[in-house]
């Protein structure tokens, strides 16, 4: 990927998100409109079929979509999701979440993401609009 770096005070505030520590996501890369994590499907994250739950993938993509879209350090949020699943994912593997800018206005943001398992098979496809607040997340002062 030939993306431009984000700051380390940017690195952090996306490392730190409580929720995305919970579920063991981990940031493999990121830079303004980009982003990719992954996640490991143990068996606390199956459903009562005894595939990986809905809930967990779409929190992995949500992860790399707002890691893509705030990597601006220009703060959005989403306001439109669409998600559509493919297969299913593998228990005991890792899945990989991957978002890419589409379009960036002054104030709306749409995003391409993916999720795919080890392999690189596709779990499912996802688009995704924000809305950009527009203040900054970090400033000088936390290491931009």
């Amino acid at each position: 990927m030939d993306h431009d770096a984000i700051s380390a005070g940017l690195k952090k505030v996306f490392e730190d998100d409580r929720y995305a520590q919970k579920l063991g996501i981990e940031l493999m890369e990121a830079a303004p409109g980009y982003a990719r994590a992954r996640m490991l499907c143990d068996d606390t994250l199956l459903n009562f079929n005894g595939f990986i739950h809905g809930g967990a993938i779409f929190s992995l993509l949500d992860y790399a979509f707002s890691v893509a879209c705030n990597a601006h350090n220009e703060s959005a949020v989403a306001i439109a999701m669409s998600i559509q699943f493919i297969s299913a994912a593998p228990p005991g593997g890792r899945i990989v979440a991957e978002a890419r800018e589409v379009d960036k206005s002054r104030k709306l943001g749409l995003y391409e993401m993916t999720v795919r398992d080890e392999a690189g098979k596709l779990i499912c496809k996802c688009d995704g609009r924000v809305y950009r607040i527009g203040k900054p997340i970090v400033g000088p002062a936390q290491g931009q």
